[in-house]
């Protein structure tokens, strides 16, 4: 059995992914690495890539051509059927890995006997052949990631690591979490908040998330990535529903202010999802009621201008 599992799911993007598998051979990391592409492209490209990468001792690549892809969530969905070794995770095919990352990771899973560790990433962003390079884009802490900080991200927008092509997990807790992660069903299928549920989940069910302030991953902001192109405040919501999810699936006790935070978010998306079709379709059922708190709303407001603001000072 492999030490470390790592499924790229990808579609169109053969020289990409040719870009994240070298990395993965990079890693140093003597033991055995499985590498599963999981493609759904409409061409032989990353096919024929995967076919001429050298072989390499204790590194074993698999190539998985998925006919069937409906959502962009699918391939996620054949990959997580390989999820295994002791370790593993999921890597964008836009996203590498510094040579690092394995072995940092695993230090900081065993030595605090954690089910998932995420580490700082460097944002490459891609644009009419000019690249910009924003190195330790997180301001995050080394340590473990607590409820308070999840609470943070969501209604304080508090900057910290989501992208699974950061995380490294135990691979039992990976498939846990992911399926598990599908229930956000409308959210998923468009791969928005899963990536923060996964990642999350081990500080809900206290098998622990540890943060890693070290940029160990590049993360590739093309002109075709989802990082540009999707709409934030979407991804946004769907974290949030990912967060009320993992609540409710773990019983967590949660203060007043939490829930008046709650109902005061699931409020402002409703009320936003009766001009909008595509937001209402991604709100789940929930027993939480919607109630405006106005004090909430007046901060939100005085937060909004102070940003244009500031924006217009540095223009």
């Amino acid at each position: 059995m492999a030490l470390v599992t790592i499924i790229i799911p990808t579609i169109n993007r053969a020289k990409l992914v040719q870009r994240a598998i070298n990395s993965i051979y990079e890693q140093n990391l003597e033991e055995e690495i499985e590498v599963y592409v999981i493609d759904s492209s409409r061409n032989d490209e990353t096919k024929n890539i995967c076919e001429i990468i050298p072989v390499k001792k204790n590194r074993k690549l698999t190539y998985v051509k998925n006919e069937n892809s409906k959502n962009p969530i699918d391939n996620y969905i054949v990959g997580s059927e390989y999820i295994n070794g002791q370790y593993s995770k999921f890597l964008c095919d836009d996203d590498w890995l510094e040579p690092d990352f394995l072995r940092e990771s695993i230090d900081v899973m065993e030595k605090n006997n954690a089910a998932c560790t995420i580490s700082n990433i460097n944002v490459i962003i891609s644009s009419h052949n000019k690249e910009e390079r924003k190195n330790n884009y997180y301001k995050i802490n080394n340590g473990e990631v607590g409820l308070s900080d999840i609470y943070d991200f969501i209604f304080k927008g508090k900057s910290i690591p989501t992208t699974d092509s950061a995380s490294l997990m135990k691979a039992s807790k990976l498939k846990e979490a992911f399926f598990n992660s599908l229930k956000n069903t409308e959210c998923s299928k468009l791969q928005y908040g899963f990536d923060f549920y996964i990642n999350y989940y081990p500080v809900f069910d206290s098998s622990k998330t540890f943060h890693l302030n070290k940029s160990l991953v590049n993360s590739w902001a093309g002109e075709d990535s989802l990082t540009v192109n999707a709409k934030m405040s979407r991804i946004s919501y769907c974290n949030f529903f990912a967060l009320i999810s993992l609540i409710d699936l773990f019983k967590v006790t949660i203060e007043e202010k939490t829930k008046e935070l709650i109902e005061h978010k699931f409020s402002i998306i409703r009320f936003k999802g009766i001009f909008s079709n595509r937001l209402k379709i991604l709100i789940p059922e929930t027993s939480y009621k919607s109630k405006i708190k106005i004090s909430l709303l007046f901060k939100g407001v005085i937060k909004k201008i102070y940003i244009k603001f500031k924006y217009l000072i540095k223009t």
